[in-house]
């Protein structure tokens, strides 16, 4: 049966849920945009400071795979709906409870990483779901922005709403209002697609269609999959060690103050905007079949911008390097995203995938946190990171190189290759 196509329709629904991500965006982002201040008032190190985002990680990195498979059950409005309702739980405590007690703050930030760990595999689900796969080069290069929306709403309001408030957790109070905003937003407006347009069920095979449903097992089982985790990890991992301290660092090691720290690191995320949006237009007009190489080209140039991140020697050099490192690294998840439905073990299980792609994402979110600090705390400078940064690298591009001749295969199989590619 061919499927109605309906863009008005599915550009609606893929940005309500795109606002529910950068609500947690925002959320994730307001630790980070007042970090110094939370280091002051409670006398605490960089590392121990940094467990307000691995509290988050860690929680998001094990509930990843598992929040596949209950999206893959209760389908991506329903995960959102609960991650919203959780996340919010997590803001209100930490802004009642854990503002005199970080140990409970901390206990905040886990809560809202069982809601995190939720919200990352929604929207790319939504994506699948109301657009052929042809078309999903824009949106999934739109929605992957979710993270640079939220953080250049955060890091841009912060010093607005230290100095309204009077204290940090006005990032607090501004988070869970985003949040029960957009909640209303998701009842009200984000829905799946009715059976017959669904364009996820059109990419089953017409022989297989009446076969017995994968099990999230049988999702497991696709090599294509775990490379995806593997190559998202090299991304993730720099992308959260930038998010994390790149503010810090340029006050501690460059000597800006902190809100001028928070807006220039804001320039990366203007320049991911612009850069999410242009690739997706770009990634449209490839074929899907060339986007895993697509994706071997933006691994080498994310471990790069890795590699040179924390090693500038003067503020002059700050804003170039990260106009260039936002255009580079927003054109990563758009186009693993792109790959990721065909990478999947059968569309039935492409839910499962979009997990596994979490567990690589939020993993390296933990150890971008965590071993960044840890190095400039035992070591004493910011660049003694390169180190890790550089292990990293190699493991994710050799990843990405073994990713390009697998997907062939996954295309072959799934008859998409034209006589020249074979």
């Amino acid at each position: 049966m061919n499927k109605t196509f309906n863009a008005s329709k599915a550009w609606f629904v893929v940005i309500i849920s795109l606002l529910a991500q950068v609500a947690f965006a925002i959320g994730l982002m307001k630790a980070p945009a007042t970090m110094g201040p939370i280091i002051e008032q409670f006398g605490i190190s960089v590392t121990e400071a940094g467990n307000l985002m691995n509290a988050n990680g860690v929680v998001a990195l094990i509930l990843a795979l598992p929040a596949g498979m209950v999206m893959q059950k209760l389908g991506p409005r329903l995960v959102t709906i609960i991650a919203l309702a959780v996340g919010i739980c997590g803001n209100l405590i930490g802004l009642f409870f854990g503002a005199h007690d970080f140990g409970v703050l901390i206990a905040s930030r886990a809560i809202e990483g069982f809601a995190y760990g939720l919200i990352v595999v929604t929207t790319p689900q939504f994506v699948s779901m109301w657009f052929p796969a042809q078309k999903r080069g824009l949106p999934n290069g739109v929605t992957s922005l979710w993270f640079s929306f939220g953080s250049l709403i955060i890091l841009n309001l912060t010093g607005v709403l230290m100095t309204v408030t009077g204290s940090w957790t006005g990032d607090w109070m501004f988070s869970a209002g985003f949040m029960v905003v957009i909640l209303v937003l998701v009842l009200l407006f984000a829905k799946e697609p009715a059976d017959e347009n669904n364009f996820l069920e059109a990419e089953i095979p017409a022989e297989t269609a009446g076969e017995k449903k994968p099990s999230i097992v049988d999702g497991l089982k696709s090599p294509a999959t775990w490379l995806l985790l593997i190559v998202f990890f090299l991304f993730g991992y720099v992308n959260s060690a930038f998010s994390s301290y790149y503010p810090t660092y340029l006050s501690a090691d460059l000597g800006l103050d902190v809100a001028s720290a928070n807006s220039i690191t804001s320039i990366a995320t203007a320049a991911m905007m612009v850069s999410g949006i242009v690739f997706g237009i770009v990634l449209n007009k490839v074929k899907v079949t060339k986007r895993p190489t697509i994706l071997l080209v933006i691994a080498v140039l994310v471990g790069v911008c890795g590699l040179i991140m924390f090693n500038l020697p003067s503020v002059g050099m700050v804003i170039p390097f990260l106009i260039v490192f936002g255009l580079v690294l927003q054109t990563f998840p758009g186009t693993a995203y792109s790959v990721a439905p065909e990478a999947a073990a059968s569309p039935a299980t492409v839910a499962v995938t979009m997990g596994v792609m979490g567990i690589g994402q939020n993993f390296s979110g933990v150890f971008g946190t965590l071993i960044t600090s840890l190095f400039v705390d035992n070591m004493g400078t910011w660049q003694s990171v390169t180190i890790p940064n550089a292990i990293f690298m190699v493991l994710g591009v050799v990843c990405a190189v073994a990713l390009v001749r697998v997907m062939k295969k996954q295309y072959k199989k799934l008859g998409m290759l034209d006589e020249a590619e074979k």
